[in-house]
């Protein structure tokens, strides 16, 4: 699938589940990032053998016609599609995400994808993903986690919740030793979840990019400013 045909699959995605107003603000904002972005973002990362909630025997969906699939192969999401699922259509770069080697974790809801999360265990694969690049030892068995979307229709129903757990449970299962991942500082959902699972927010990272030239930042947190974070004041910044 080219780009064109992506984009103009999620705009026919995004007509339908928000109108024209939501397609408007989406290209308008779309045009702005082609020239300037500057973003924040808190750091997050995991020992998943610590990791408390990956032990949760009563982990239930929130919805009962839910399904959860991690994905790893274009061989997958065909045999997928050929049993009525959507994908490919509202993922953008997924034949050559999955060729570099990344893995979608997906929930489904029927056979529409309500959420996904995107895992890199390499740098080849994390480097076919959206998302800032902070630094992450995949030698040492870390990995990056991001390029999360929920379905508009589905938002604030809890799904996201459900498939990051269940997607560090398999990273767990895998060998991994933490998990990473980063957190717009201005997105509060996010920032609790990571809280309530034990996650540590290690730095302060600065993405900035006019046109073509990009810059990439990340400064350490001190003791009490990670303390202050993890008991959700965010008011607290790197130096």
């Amino acid at each position: 699938m080219t780009d064109v045909t992506s984009l103009l699959a999620r705009a026919k995605h995004v007509y339908r589940t928000g109108g024209w107003a939501s397609l408007l603000r989406r290209a308008l904002l779309f045009a702005m990032q082609l020239v300037f972005v500057h973003r924040v973002y808190y750091l997050y990362d995991s020992v998943l053998e610590h990791d408390q909630s990956l032990r949760d025997d009563n982990l239930t969906p929130p919805f009962d016609d839910v399904s959860h699939m991690i994905l790893s192969t274009n061989e997958e999401v065909d045999d997928l599609e050929a049993r009525g699922y959507e994908f490919r259509s509202l993922v953008n770069d997924s034949r050559e995400r999955l060729d570099a080697g990344a893995r979608a974790s997906c929930v489904f809801v029927g056979k529409e994808l309500a959420n996904i999360v995107w895992v890199a265990m390499t740098q080849q694969a994390r480097d076919s993903l959206k998302g800032p690049p902070f630094r992450v030892d995949f030698a040492a068995l870390e990995c990056w986690t991001g390029d999360a979307w929920t379905n508009p229709e589905y938002r604030r129903a809890g799904l996201f919740s459900y498939n990051d757990i269940k997607s560090r449970r398999q990273q767990y299962e895998q060998g991994i030793r933490v998990s990473k991942w980063a957190v717009g500082k201005n997105n509060t959902p996010t920032k609790m979840i990571s809280s309530r699972i034990g996650a540590r927010v290690s730095a302060e990272g600065r993405l900035l990019r006019i046109l073509w030239w990009k810059s990439w930042k990340e400064t350490p947190l001190s003791q009490d400013q990670q303390s202050h974070l993890a008991r959700g004041d965010s008011s607290m910044r790197a130096s």
